[in-house]
């Protein structure tokens, strides 16, 4: 009789090798490398469709449940190490940490977070234990569910689900209806296909569903491909001021100290309206990046009259970053946007609600005492509460800040209900020339699809750009230039499913991979009593 953590396949004959533990714990390394592979900067996307096979097919025919757990928790480590292996040289820099330090925070968050592909892992493996069949329809349902609890639990942390690697221009319109996790499932789902199909040797039922999956995926992104739109109604200006991080420059940028810095980043703002001079009756929107130098609009007479002046000089709705306080003592700060209407009045100042963790705070469970956050501003940033947008007269604004990129149910709630734009502002110099500021464009690219609007993307040193409400980049700034991009928008009216209805599709897949799990569960006990009814026949 199999020991207890053990299972026994009888519906599937494994490919010769997969019956190696040691060739199936290659086969999950595999996947992990092909994951990281998928996305920027190698950004070899085509890979998103097959990534989880070595994966699925071992975890289909291992016996051994703890071993099925480190399988998913081997690809899971090694896909977010070579995703995110920025946050070592960020931290080492930007959080004046060791090297050894550095690495260990790299090292904490990937212990953390593989945990969700090890339940994968485990999962798979139990209801491979019934039915193979039954475990290759829970893939995609149960992947989508664990990118869920990455989105919510532990601080959130969904960078880079699987779907943001679906780059088809028509398969991404799904977004509007399930968002990411939609893209996501396809790309599971496929994966989880091709590793039935191979296990059973491309024959019979298996081959057919496979054919007929890929021409359903095929066919929609052809049907999906939404047509050019028109240029904008609108003039947009996106300033990229590129401003080092460096603190010697920093320095050099307080413009209580020194305004030179400050107004000549004004002048190049005032220059640009007057040399494209756009012919719209609609007032120009510019916009500036998440703080990228020593801004304090509520306490700093003046930035906060250089801002005021340039909003009435350029007769224009002004968008800035900013720093400000929650207290006197200065010790409570809020990452911050501040916009200003063509008279220079404050029309809307929105506090990040979604703050970073490590850059704006570190996690109680971080051991915050010995590892610090890598924004120079004392204290822990806190997050802001209120989901307003801008209100102008041709439409509404809704901005958010950086990080908040990542978050498709934040962004939701930032839309406006009515004609309006999206807003991003952002500082990807933290990420210096690593992969991290493409993958954050990727990911961004996403929520213009998701709330049919377009988004207006400015950062500090790049990758300044202007997205249609079909996600794709209509323009763009080159990285590590102080420039101002000029480009057509409109206010966008109307609201997608996923706008209006939020993550049915994601909960959804949740009660299925429940329903699935709840039903080898019964087959499982159904089973057992089976079993001991037979052993008390024989007595």
């Amino acid at each position: 009789m199999p020991r207890s953590n053990t299972i026994e396949r009888t519906d599937v004959s494994p490919w010769k090798p997969l019956q190696n533990p040691s060739f199936r714990l290659g086969a999950s390394a595999l996947s992990g490398v092909l994951l990281f592979s998928s996305f920027p900067r190698l950004d070899w996307n085509l890979l998103v469709w097959i990534a989880c096979v070595p994966l699925l097919a071992a975890l289909l025919c291992e016996p051994r449940l703890g071993r099925a757990f480190l399988l998913g928790y081997l690809t899971g480590a090694i896909f977010l190490a070579g995703s995110c292996y920025w946050f070592v040289g960020v931290m080492e820099r930007y959080g004046r940490l060791s090297l050894p330090l550095a690495v260990g925070v790299l090292v904490l968050f990937v212990i953390v977070f593989a945990a969700f592909f090890g339940l994968l892992g485990l999962a798979e493996a139990w209801v491979a234990g019934c039915s193979v069949t039954l475990a290759v329809m829970l893939a995609p349902f149960l992947w989508v569910s664990l990118e869920l609890a990455r989105t919510y639990l532990i601080t959130g942390f969904p960078w880079n689900l699987l779907g943001y690697a679906v780059q088809s221009t028509g398969l991404q319109q799904m977004a509007s209806v399930t968002a990411v996790y939609g893209l996501s499932f396809l790309a599971a789902a496929t994966s989880a296909l091709l590793a039935w199909a191979l296990l059973n040797c491309w024959k019979g039922r298996t081959a057919v569903v496979l054919g007929l999956w890929v021409i359903l995926v095929i066919s929609a992104n052809w049907l999906l491909i939404p047509p050019r739109l028109p240029p904008g109604a609108s003039v947009a200006y996106l300033v990229q001021p590129n401003v080092s991080l460096d603190e010697a420059i920093q320095e050099q940028w307080v413009p209580w100290r020194n305004p030179a810095p400050l107004e000549g980043l004004v002048a190049m703002t005032v220059a640009s309206l007057e040399r494209e001079k756009r012919a719209s009756a609609r007032p120009p929107l510019v916009i500036w990046s998440e703080s990228p130098a020593p801004f304090y609009f509520d306490r700093d007479p003046i930035f906060r009259g250089a801002v005021e002046r340039m909003a009435r000089q350029t007769r224009s709705y002004v968008v800035v970053g900013t720093v400000n306080f929650a207290d006197r003592d200065l010790a409570r700060p809020a990452n911050s946007a501040v916009v200003l209407d063509p008279d220079g009045h404050v029309v809307l100042s929105y506090d990040k609600i979604h703050l970073v963790p490590f850059g704006e705070y570190v996690p109680w469970w971080a051991f915050p005492g010995l590892v610090g956050k890598i924004t120079h501003e004392p204290g822990n940033f806190v997050p802001g509460s209120s989901y307003r947008v801008a209100q102008m007269p041709h439409g509404a604004m809704g901005v958010f800040i950086c990080y908040e990129a990542i978050f498709p149910q934040l962004v939701r709630r930032l839309t406006p209900d009515g004609p309006g734009v999206l807003v991003n502002i952002s500082n990807d110099a933290w990420f210096g020339d690593s992969s991290a500021a493409f993958q954050h464009l990727q990911m961004a690219r996403l929520r213009a699809v998701e709330n049919h609007r377009y988004l207006l993307r400015a950062t500090n040193d790049g990758i300044t750009t202007v997205i249609d409400p079909c996600g794709r980049v209509v323009a763009r700034l080159p990285r590590r230039q102080a420039a101002v991009l000029a480009a057509r928008f409109d206010y966008v009216a109307g609201r997608t499913f996923y706008n209006a209805r939020g993550d049915v599709f994601a909960w959804l897949c949740v009660a299925a991979a429940a329903a699935i799990l709840a039903l080898r569960a019964a087959v499982g006990r159904r089973a057992k009593e089976n079993q001991r009814a037979r052993g008390k026949n024989r007595k």
